[in-house]
C-alpha cells in the first residue's frame, strides 16, 4: 500500500491495511484521509501537528465535527479492491475564523466518489468527556481560503442533531424497527494518541450494531458481509472516557434497486452510557448485489412488516 503527499492530488493503492470483509473498508479509508488532512493542514500552516497551540499553551487538536461519503449503490466501497489506485484531487483547504477547517477528496480516476471532512479545533478542558473550541496561535492561515461563513455541515449537524436523522427514509422501503445495543469501548484499539476515541471507529461501533440487528433479522450471513457503503452523513458532539460504554440506538429499512441491488438504510444515534450525553448521529445508505437469498429474505421481511402495520 503506497501513499503520497502532494499540493493537489491524493493517490492510494489499495492493500490489505485498506481492506475489509469487501472490499475498501470504510474505517482504514477515514483514518488515511484523516491523516491526510493532518498533514495538508500542517504543510500549509507551518507547524507539527504535535506544537499547534492556542493563546494559553493549550495543545490543540482539530478533530472531526463532520465526515461525508458520496459514492452510489451501483458501485459503493466494496466496488474498489486489492492493488486498485484511487487518486483523489484535494479541494481547497478552507477555513472560517481559524476555527473549523473544511474541505473534499474527490476521485478523479472513477466515481462518483467524494469524501468531505469538518474540523474544529479543540483542547481537552477536562479529558475526552468536556472539550472546548479554540483558535490556535501559531499556525499560519494565510495559504488557506477563507470563508465568508460558517460551513454548511455545521447546520446539517444541528439539523441532525434535533431529528436524529440526516436523510430521511425512502417511504416505500421496508420497516427494519429499531434496535438498542452497547458497545463497550476498548482502550487498545478504539482511542488515539490524545486519549480520544478517534473519529475514523465510531464507524465501526455502528458496523456493530448494525450486524447485530441483521443477524436478529435473519439477514443471510454472506450479504451481512457483502453490505458496503454507499453514502454516510456523520455528526460528532463530543467524545468519551475509554472507561465508558457507548449505547447506540439504530433504525433500518430495507429496499431492492432494479433487482440487482438490496439497499439498507441506517439511522444511528449514540449516548455515552455514564452520564447518557448525546456524542453522535449518523446516516448511512448501504448496498450488497443481489441474490435468490436476498430476495427471499426481503420478501419475508416486507410480509412481516406489513402484518404488524396490519
Amino acid at each position: 500500500m503506497n501513499t503520497q503527499v502532494a499540493t493537489e492530488f491524493y493517490t492510494l493503492e489499495l492493500g490489505m491495511p485498506l481492506l475489509g470483509r469487501a472490499g475498501l473498508n470504510e474505517s482504514a479509508l477515514l483514518k488515511l484521509v484523516g491523516h491526510d488532512r493532518w498533514e495538508t493542514l500542517c504543510r500549509l500552516g507551518g507547524v507539527k501537528s504535535s506544537e499547534i497551540r492556542d493563546a494559553f499553551d493549550n495543545r490543540l487538536y482539530a478533530t472531526y465535527c463532520f465526515v461525508e461519503l458520496a459514492l452510489s449503490p451501483e458501485r459503493p466501497l466494496s466496488s474498489y479492491d486489492e492493488n486498485d489506485i484511487l487518486q483523489f484531487d484535494r479541494n481547497e483547504l478552507s477555513h472560517y475564523s481559524r476555527v473549523y477547517l473544511d474541505g473534499k477528496y474527490s476521485l478523479i480516476n472513477g466515481g462518483p466518489f467524494e469524501i468531505r471532512c469538518t474540523n474544529v479545533f479543540i483542547y481537552q478542558l477536562a479529558g475526552p468527556q468536556q472539550l472546548k473550541m479554540a483558535q490556535p496561535e501559531n499556525l499560519n492561515f494565510d495559504a488557506m481560503n477563507e470563508l465568508p461563513e460558517q460551513p454548511d455541515s455545521l447546520a446539517m449537524c444541528r439539523a441532525a442533531k434535533n431529528e436524529s436523522t440526516f436523510q430521511a427514509f425512502d417511504p416505500s422501503h421496508t420497516d427494519l424497527g429499531t434496535r438498542v445495543v452497547t458497545y463497550a469501548i476498548d482502550p487498545d484499539r478504539d482511542a488515539n494518541g490524545a486519549g480520544l476515541i478517534y473519529f475514523a471507529n465510531y464507524v465501526c461501533f455502528l458496523d456493530y450494531a448494525e450486524r447485530a440487528m441483521l443477524s436478529d433479522l435473519q439477514l443471510p450471513a454472506h450479504l451481512i458481509d457483502a453490505r458496503s457503503t454507499y453514502w454516510r452523513r456523520q455528526g460528532y458532539f463530543g467524545n468519551a472516557q475509554v472507561t465508558d460504554q457507548l449505547q447506540i440506538q439504530i433504525t433500518g429499512r430495507a429496499g431492492i434497486l432494479n433487482d440487482s441491488h438490496l439497499l439498507l438504510s441506517f439511522d444511528y444515534r449514540m449516548n455515552r452510557v455514564s452520564d447518557g450525553k448525546m456524542i453522535l448521529v449518523s446516516s448511512a445508505r448501504k448496498s450488497a448485489k443481489l441474490d435468490d437469498a436476498g430476495r427471499e429474505w426481503f420478501a419475508q421481511v416486507t410480509k412481516k412488516s406489513e402484518t404488524t402495520r396490519g
